[in-house]
Formats: structure tokens, sequence, C-alpha cells
């Protein structure tokens, strides 16, 4: 009979503990839940492109210097920490558009709750890289016609070994 009551109390005990989460949901039982539904919410945008074009002779020794800053919203509060973040970078000029590369971010960069984070980077292509896109970078960089900077890519986060991406595409105007 001791067995019975003594098993009878765990089972209201255990019953009574999942009514009272029941109310608080999934994310309350699974932080990592939480944290992805916060990345989710992230809104990039591509707040600084500064081209550098560095001519020399010979031309195929030429390179663009590029640096980016990507600003982060965070509109939850819940701080998060990137575990990867990269994109592909496309400039279109007049109806032309190029693809110019993939730009890795350096990784482990924090994103504050509640409030706004910058992304930074300097990257370094070489003419042979961009050769396809020579005359619209030239023409955006030099002549600076009105071009279009576009960089669409993934986010990735990670938290107790489950990772996840958040997709992110901004673009920024620039020229006359």
């Amino acid at each position: 009979m001791r067995f019975r009551q003594g098993f009878l109390a765990v089972l209201v005990a255990a019953g009574t503990t999942g009514l009272a989460l029941l109310p608080l949901g999934c994310s309350a039982l699974n932080p990592a839940l939480r944290y992805e539904e916060a990345a989710r919410q992230l809104r990039f945008s591509l707040d600084r492109v500064e081209p550098k074009l560095e001519l020399v002779f010979p031309l195929e020794q030429s390179r663009l210097r590029l640096r980016l800053d990507v600003g982060v919203d965070n509109p939850t509060d819940q701080r998060l920490r990137t575990r990867k973040v990269s994109g592909d970078l496309r400039l279109k000029v007049r109806d032309e558009e190029n693809a110019l590369g993939t730009v890795t971010f350096p990784e482990g960069a924090d994103i504050v709750a509640k409030g706004r984070s910058t992304l930074k980077v300097e990257v370094l292509f070489s003419q042979k890289d961009l050769q396809a896109a020579w005359s619209p970078l030239s023409r955006a960089v030099l002549r600076h016609d009105p071009a279009t900077w576009t960089i669409t890519g993934e986010a990735r986060f990670e938290l107790l070994g489950i990772e996840f991406g958040v997709p992110f595409r901004a673009h920024r105007e620039s020229g006359d």
C-alpha cells in the first residue's frame, strides 16, 4: 500500500508541474527555440560601402579594397552571438548586375539586445577575381555612376549544440 501511495504522490506532483509549465510554451522548456525565434527577428542593412580602386600597372595587378558595414537591428531582449556571417556581394550599374564575390565577416560577433550592432569587414579583390565586373566597378567607383550594392547571405548561430541559419539581404545605393 505504501508503494501505491508514493507512486500516486509522484504522479500528482508530475501532473501538477506539467500543468504549471504548460502555459509557458515550448520556448520556456527549450532555450534554443527562444534564441532562434529572436535571431529570426533581426533586421539587416548595408550601412556603408567604401570602395577604393587601387590601379597599378600592369593592370592585372590592380585591386579593389572594399570596406563594408552591415547594421543589425535586434528588437528582442535576447543578446545574440553569431557563429559565422557571410554573403554574396553584387553590384548593379544601370541595367548590368555583376557578382563580385563572397564576403565573410569575422566570427563571433555580438548582437546587442534591443539595440543596433555593426558588423565590419574589409575585403580585397584582385583584378583577375573581378574581370567580368571590372567595367561596372570602374564606372561606380571612379566615375561615381549611380549603383546598387547588394549582399545576400546567411547569419549562422549555435546554442546548446543546435546550429541554425538566418537568411538576410541588404542593399545600398551609391553615386551621383
